[in-house]
Formats: structure tokens, sequence, C-alpha cells
């Protein structure tokens, strides 16, 4: 078995992943990257579902590059990951985020509002206010 560790981390569902995606016949899967949640009066409380995607340039990304995700996302993810976030009774967010974490941008999937732009502290603030909807 090859060594997939790099610094202690691996992808350990990966060949599940690639396998999977072969299988066809009228199955689907969806892989969700993150489910924000609160705990409330001992309760599991879901406040957000997240689709992370990394920006591996020192450069700001381009409008052009905001649209390619988003174009991404129409041609197989937006339908199930908004239906699975309605589930949840919460929006489901893009963040994309700079390779070194010194920048965030935010896209709401569910309501196609966005790309705001955040550094990490804003992000971390964001996240921490973030609370599920009324």
């Amino acid at each position: 078995m090859p060594n997939l560790r790099e610094r202690g981390r691996e992808d350990r569902s990966l060949t599940y992943t690639d396998w999977r995606r072969t299988i066809g016949e009228g199955t689907y899967c969806q892989d969700i990257d993150q489910v924000e949640y609160r705990i409330i009066d001992g309760e599991i409380v879901p406040v957000l579902m997240l689709e992370l995607t990394r920006y591996d340039y020192d450069t700001e990304p381009t409008e052009g590059y905001f649209t390619a995700i988003l174009e991404r996302f129409d041609k197989s993810q937006r339908k199930a990951a908004t239906k699975f976030a309605t589930l949840l009774g919460v929006d489901c967010i893009i963040v994309l985020f700079k390779h070194d974490l010194a920048k965030f941008w935010i896209f709401n999937l569910t309501t196609n509002q966005g790309w705001y732009g955040l550094d990490k502290k804003g992000y971390k603030d964001w996240l921490v206010k973030c609370r599920k909807k009324k």
C-alpha cells in the first residue's frame, strides 16, 4: 500500500470516492465539504452547509474566476447542494479560500448572493456570528 500521508494527513476517502463515481446506473452521491453547527440547549443545530474551494495564486481572483466556479456548480452540484441545505434548514455557502488562508470569498448559493471578500479575522468573525435562520 502506498504511503499517502503528507504531514500526517491524507484524504482517506479518495479511493472510495473515485470508485463510487464510476457506478452510475441512476445512482448519485454528493460530497458535502462541511456542515457548520452549534449546540444550543444541548441540541445540535445546523447553521450552514459549506462547499470549499481553494485558490492557489497570490493575485486576486478575477471576475472570470468567480464566474467559472459558479458555472461548475451550475453543471451538477447546485441543485443537490441547495436541496440538502434546504433539508437541513440552512443556506449553502461556497467558500473560496486563498491557499495561505489570508483571504476568503463567500457566495451564498441558496440566495444567489456574493462574492464577499473577507480577511482571516473577518471570516472567523462571520463564522462565529452565524446562526440558524429563523
